[in-house]
């Protein structure tokens, strides 16, 4: 089995292609997504037009301006220039905001597909001169009526506050908050930066038959276990070294993240350990299901097709899971998604996020199980001449 592995590292050196990509994608694939999306904030900031038909609405109208521009829109008016949105203030407004018994309009317009950033924007600087006129009637009626009142009281008699707490029903922050929304992205890249795997797996026994040595070496004295496994642990080797290049792309993007959401986000060592865990976890179990499969169809191109087909479907499955699913508070039979390849892994990420150890613990160990028995039931079950003639 030593040789068998000297022989997989050789060829995996040979093809420099492979390790360059098992290195340099996951490097690059989270910090390109905080430049991509910073790109887009900087370069594509929400443009409003504001159509002010009574030179008498300058006062709001600037008002708006302001506020728009004051946080990083463009604001056109009376202008044909494309926008976002188009705000109009009728030349009835001021006429009507400027008497207590009446209620002025504004009309909006908003441009299907565009920014959502830019009507939001809109609607807060709208609230703004919303929440000044009605200061504005409630100090008026309070001089009237010669009675001490606090308008502000009076326009906003609620307050809320926002607590966060998790599953388990403690108390969370909101870092912890923005931490779990760190998780979810971790959790939807990571088995797409583990499908090279895939490919590895199949097209090291399919290059093994092109080369016309697949053959001789199941003909040789060397175990079906060696074989088998003299492939998966290159698969892991790569998969290791594809993790610290994910990991070191996931601090890049948190670097990223205060230009993006405006709050920073950092992570401890011991999520970092949890990622390279749950990573080689995926590789294994990659690694055998492939294995495995390719075992039962046969070693034809089609079937290693057919083969990536399934594998990526579960991989998506599990990865869109972390954008829909509440992993903290799964019942029946919801709970039985947990029962679909690599969605456990993705379980295992929320669970820690929320606090559940022990479950984020027993979430990898069957993952592990599962893996080291399809391994076993392939090595055991190795038919040669279905991977040779089929």
């Amino acid at each position: 089995m030593k040789d068998l592995i000297k022989k997989e590292w050789t060829d995996v050196k040979r093809d420099r292609k492979l390790l360059l990509g098992s290195i340099l994608l996951p490097l690059i694939l989270l910090p390109l997504i905080g430049v991509i999306l910073f790109a887009a904030i900087v370069s594509q900031p929400p443009v409003v037009d504001i159509i002010n038909e009574n030179y008498d609405n300058i006062k709001y109208v600037k008002e708006l301006c302001s506020y728009i521009q004051g946080n990083g829109g463009i604001v056109y008016i009376n202008s044909t220039q494309p926008a976002d949105v188009e705000v109009v203030f009728p030349s009835c407004f001021y006429e009507n905001i400027s008497d207590i018994n009446r209620t002025a309009i504004v009309y909006i317009s908003y441009v299907i597909s565009s920014r959502s950033s830019a009507l939001q924007l809109v609607e807060n600087g709208l609230y703004n001169i919303l929440y000044n006129t009605s200061i504005q009637r409630i100090k008026y009626l309070e001089n009237m009526s010669h009675t001490e009142v606090s308008p502000s009281i009076i326009r906003d008699p609620l307050e809320v506050t926002l607590l966060y707490k998790l599953p388990t029903g403690e108390q969370a922050s909101y870092q912890q908050s923005q931490f779990s929304q760190l998780a979810r992205i971790v959790a939807i890249i990571l088995f797409p930066a583990a499908t090279p795997v895939i490919f590895f797996v199949s097209d090291s026994i399919m290059g093994e038959k092109e080369r016309k040595t697949l053959e001789s070496l199941l003909a040789s004295p060397i175990s079906s276990r060696a074989f088998i496994f003299s492939k998966l642990i290159i698969s892991i080797i790569l998969g290791l070294i594809s993790s610290i290049g994910d990991l070191i792309g996931l601090v890049a993007f948190s670097l990223f993240a205060p230009y993006i959401i405006g709050e920073s986000i950092t992570f401890s060592a011991t999520f970092a350990i949890l990622v390279i865990i749950v990573y080689l976890a995926m590789i294994l179990l990659t690694a055998s299901m492939s294995i495995i499969v390719l075992l039962l169809l046969g070693g034809s191109s089609r079937n290693v097709q057919i083969i990536n087909f399934i594998i990526t479907s579960f991989g998506m499955i599990a990865s869109f899971s972390s954008l829909f699913l509440n992993f903290g508070d799964l019942s029946y039979p919801l709970s039985l998604i947990l029962g679909i390849p690599y969605v456990q892994l993705v379980a295992s990420i929320m669970f820690y996020v929320f606090g559940l150890i022990e479950e984020s613990i027993f979430s990898i160990s069957i993952t592990l199980l599962a893996s080291i028995f399809l391994l076993l039931l392939a090595s055991r079950f190795l038919d040669s001449e279905r991977l040779l003639l089929k």
